[in-house]
């Protein structure tokens, strides 16, 4: 009886870590990663008017409203954010990527603008302009990872903790 009641709360145990455990390599319908619950599958918006001379940017990663945007060739990264709804509240606005393809005498190459976005105030107007193709990218901030940590190891804590209250209470 003792063993059978064992088996029983390490499948339990075992139900519970990998129900409650947020896996990032998971993806929800429309390929929305489980780790932005809130977030939308990409799509395509038009923020021009009739008769503008028009680029096409990506915006990736958290922010509101990401996927590929037809914008005025004149905009710039902080009017683009602003046009995808903004940062979500994980974004590390410190370390804003831009991708870049440059064409340069029939060579082809990536290039890659690393923009501190918090510190607007030391940054050139050039380096904030945007050129069609480009692609934004916005990673989460480190806080996230160490959330999805404390969340892991608590759910470890709380099913070990109800074992052991288990063999407690089946050993008398």
């Amino acid at each position: 009886m003792k063993i059978n009641m064992l088996v029983l709360s390490w499948a339990i145990a075992i139900i519970i870590v990998v129900a409650s455990s947020d896996v990032h390599a998971q993806t929800s319908n429309g390929g929305i990663s489980i780790a932005m619950p809130n977030a939308q599958a990409a799509a395509y918006y038009n923020v021009t008017k009739p008769g503008e001379f028009t680029m096409q940017v990506n915006i990736w990663g958290f922010v509101q409203h990401p996927g590929r945007y037809e914008v005025p060739n004149t905009i710039d990264l902080v009017q683009l954010l602003s046009f995808a709804g903004g940062p979500t509240q994980d974004a590390d606005m410190e370390d804003v990527r831009i991708s870049r393809i440059v064409r340069r005498d029939g060579v082809i190459t990536a290039k890659e603008i690393r923009i501190n976005l918090k510190r607007l105030d030391r940054l050139e107007e050039a380096k904030l302009l945007l050129q069609p193709g480009d692609t934004i990218f916005i990673d989460h901030t480190s806080w996230l990872t160490v959330r999805d940590i404390v969340g892991v190891v608590t759910t470890a804590a709380i099913v070990t903790a109800a074992v052991a209250q288990v063999l407690n209470y089946t050993s008398k």
